[in-house]
């Protein structure tokens, strides 16, 4: 079967030729994640595989070659991605916020006179020393989701913002949080 014969059949997911892409590229895909653990290379492959199946459709290429670079550049991608995961879950390593406020609007720090007001007042300097660590758009963003017990959405609605861009700067924020050392030390303290 010639390669333009064998194209065609992959577009129409023919299991035999996907077999044979499988088959034939399955080295080269797992050549470009070398570095990952055994399980994330073959989690990493079989991601390069599905995307490809997807997006067959819009595959142009007239040589085997061609597949071949197309197959290595989704695994680029792919490899990409999970670089970039593992710097933002290296970022966010280490006590947050989170764990001083319990994550819930209702925490005893924030729902007047169930605490000493001495208490009361301590708990509400340290979470607005925490804060003003941050950017004013930083410090919205948390204390709107972490405070206040609002979503993405809703703080995107009422900022003007894009989702995406309110989950940035929660996360810049927490990760700031979670590497000044200050911000470490009143952290562990509480």
């Amino acid at each position: 079967m010639n390669f333009a014969e064998r194209v065609v059949r992959l577009r129409a997911r023919d299991p035999e030729s996907i077999a044979w892409m499988f088959a034939t590229f399955r080295s080269d895909v797992a050549r470009c994640f070398g570095q990952r653990p055994p399980q994330d290379q073959a989690d990493l492959v079989q991601d390069v595989f599905t995307t490809a199946i997807v997006r067959l459709p819009t595959f142009g290429g007239d040589q085997e070659v061609v597949l071949r670079a197309w197959l290595r550049r989704i695994a680029f991608h792919r490899w990409h991605h999970r670089w970039e995961a593992d710097r933002v879950r290296a970022r966010h390593a280490g006590p947050g916020l989170e764990a001083l406020l319990a994550v819930h609007p209702n925490h005893p720090a924030l729902v007047a006179g169930t605490r000493a007001p001495d208490v009361l007042v301590l708990e509400r300097r340290l979470i607005e020393g925490l804060l003003n660590r941050l950017t004013a758009r930083q410090a919205m963003v948390v204390r709107a989701h972490v405070l206040e017990g609002r979503t993405t959405a809703e703080i995107a609605r009422t900022a003007g913002m894009s989702a995406e861009g309110v989950r940035g700067l929660y996360k810049r924020g927490l990760a700031r949080l979670r590497s000044d050392a200050t911000a470490r030390r009143l952290l562990e303290a509480a």
